[in-house]
């Protein structure tokens, strides 16, 4: 009989720690509930308070943002931030020095500042960039390239020989290129040597075998396709007709 008269007391036990509860939990969200400081104001969306324009939170208060000389409110209005030309150091504001060739910049982080178009930082300066005869900054104008005709090679523009059946290109290391039907070979240009059954590649520099043909060594064959088949689509092989199946060299009913 006494176990029967322990489940009412557990019950009337968890009851009172549920009551405990709902009379704890106002008291923890009291803050944000109370009233507002000085210099603070109700949330316009959702609960509690929070503090005017100019006013930073500490604890449960409201103290006055003082930003340093040459800095201003930030947009939320709780913390200061440095003014243009300035930046921020151990609470106060210094001001940033460009050097020669370089200029105040709100996206150069922390340093403040970037270098010009013609000019390379280089530690804490910039530098000019020395643009050799025959060429110009390039479009970011923190480089620079060679004019049409002439080829980068160290700190120069040396001028492109382009061999017999080439011609000027701006890309690649030798800054030429053959014409269709030729292949670069050294310095020159070959004329591409295309065995029977074969055709110029689609790049002009080589050949591929005809329709039909398969390639072996520097030779383009004929396919011998046996009865009742076709060339495939590739071209370099044949398949059986329907419903014939290959088998070794010939094709066979399935």
């Amino acid at each position: 009989m006494a176990a029967a008269h322990r489940q009412p007391i557990t019950l009337i036990g968890a009851l009172v720690m549920f009551a405990q509860i709902l009379v704890i939990a106002p008291a923890i969200a009291q803050d944000e509930r109370s009233a507002p400081p000085a210099n603070a104001h109700i949330r316009d969306y959702g609960v509690g308070w929070e503090c005017d324009h100019g006013f930073a939170r500490v604890r449960s208060g409201c103290v006055a943002v003082v930003p340093p000389e040459h800095s201003r409110l930030n947009s939320r209005g709780d913390g200061w931030e440095c003014v243009r030309g300035y930046r921020s150091a151990d609470a106060a504001c210094i001001a940033i020095a460009a050097p020669a060739g370089g200029y105040l910049s709100a996206y150069a982080g922390l340093r403040g500042w970037e270098c010009g178009r013609g000019y390379i930082r280089r530690a804490e300066a910039c530098r000019q960039i020395a643009v050799p005869e025959h060429g110009f900054l390039n479009e970011r104008g923190d480089d620079w390239e060679c004019a049409r005709g002439y080829r980068r090679t160290a700190n120069t523009c040396n001028a492109v020989i382009v061999p017999e059946n080439g011609f000027l290109v701006r890309t690649g290391p030798i800054g030429w290129d053959c014409s269709r039907g030729y292949a670069a070979s050294g310095e020159r240009c070959v004329a591409v040597s295309i065995p029977a059954n074969a055709h110029l590649n689609r790049r002009g520099d080589g050949w591929t075998c005809d329709h039909g043909s398969v390639r072996t060594g520097r030779t383009c064959v004929e396919l011998r396709v046996p009865a009742n088949a076709h060339v495939n689509a590739a071209g370099n092989d044949w398949e059986c007709n329907r419903p014939l199946r290959r088998r070794g060299g010939i094709c066979v009913a399935a």
